[in-house]
């Protein structure tokens, strides 16, 4: 049996690689004589760059940054073949990078997603895949741009959109995600809306725009190229070609719900599988009941286990 494991991060439990990695160990212990192949995916968000290393090769180049408040961290970045780059944002202003303070959303600066990208740059890049999500920011990308400076002619920059979220309004940034970066009543998030607004984006009303705090948009009216990051990463790693001739696909995230079915890794790998004819098993943390169902529809059995080593054994002993 051919199987291939392509699952996203289960944030704050597992890398991308390390719920590969942890499906098949399980899978393993039952059946030993199977031909698996890892491929660890990413959405646009945290592990969008690992997961092109892990796919592409390339280098990690270790710089300095700031946090999203300011202080001095060393940050990586990947030195792609081909004159590439790959970057997470949330390398440098990322809510894991700020989670011993106390959140404080109005501070918060995107600056160091700047100083990577001009980094990259720097390290002689000309094509900059940019990972937009998780970050602790809401600065529509104000502090990126003032890091960044002006983008050499030379250099393209592309947006890796883990959301479709426009900038403002109901379904923007402030919204949506700024109670979960510390906006926590509605006069901390009417400041951020005000805030997003005075920027005066033209690219405010575009799909992804609110991506990452208002980067995506920022990125946007920089002149980067916005395409939907888990497709994105598909692409990148060749997915339709590793998936081509398997007998099953598992893949994975840490909650499955509704968001999952908007364009998130379980959907878009469920998609080309669909497509390819091979049967796909989607593993979640946390599976909600409606997107079980939404799944269900693209032929897609889901398998709530937050443990990923046992959800491999269940799955190679056909217990769901």
């Amino acid at each position: 049996m051919r199987l291939v494991i392509a699952p996203d991060k289960l944030k704050g439990t597992y890398s991308a690689a390390e719920a590969a990695e942890a499906l098949a160990r399980g899978w393993r212990s039952r059946r030993p004589g199977d031909q698996l192949e890892l491929v660890p995916l990413a959405d646009g968000g945290e592990g969008t760059a690992a997961a092109l290393v892990a796919a592409r090769g390339g280098a990690w180049r270790q710089v300095p940054a700031h946090d999203a408040y300011g202080r001095p961290i060393q940050a990586a970045y990947a030195k792609l073949p081909s004159g590439e780059a790959a970057l997470d944002v949330a390398e440098a202003c990322g809510m894991w990078r700020v989670a011993d303070l106390e959140p404080d959303v109005l501070a918060a600066s995107s600056f160091g997603a700047g100083e990577l990208i001009r980094h990259a740059i720097g390290g002689g890049a000309r094509r900059i895949i940019v990972g937009v999500g998780g970050t602790a920011s809401s600065d529509g990308g104000e502090g990126l741009r003032l890091a960044l400076g002006s983008l050499p002619d030379r250099v393209e920059l592309v947006a890796a959109l883990d959301v479709d979220n426009p900038l403002l309004g109901p379904n923007g940034a402030a919204a949506v995600y700024g109670p979960q970066k510390g906006a926590t009543t509605p006069r901390l998030v009417e400041q951020l809306e005000w805030r997003l607004a005075a920027l005066g984006l033209a690219t405010a009303e575009l799909p992804g725009a609110g991506a990452g705090g208002g980067i995506g948009g920022m990125l946007m009216a920089l002149g980067a190229t916005a395409v939907h990051g888990a497709g994105l990463v598909l692409d990148e790693v060749g997915f339709g070609d590793r998936l081509a001739g398997a007998d099953l696909c598992i893949t994975g995230e840490g909650r499955i719900d509704a968001q999952t079915l908007h364009g998130k890794v379980v959907a878009t790998v469920a998609g080309a599988c669909r497509a390819a004819g091979v049967e796909c098993i989607a593993v979640g943390g946390v599976v909600e009941p409606d997107a079980a169902r939404g799944l269900g529809e693209l032929a897609v059995t889901t398998l709530e286990c937050g443990d990923l080593e046992q959800a491999g054994q269940r799955l190679a002993a056909g217990r769901l």
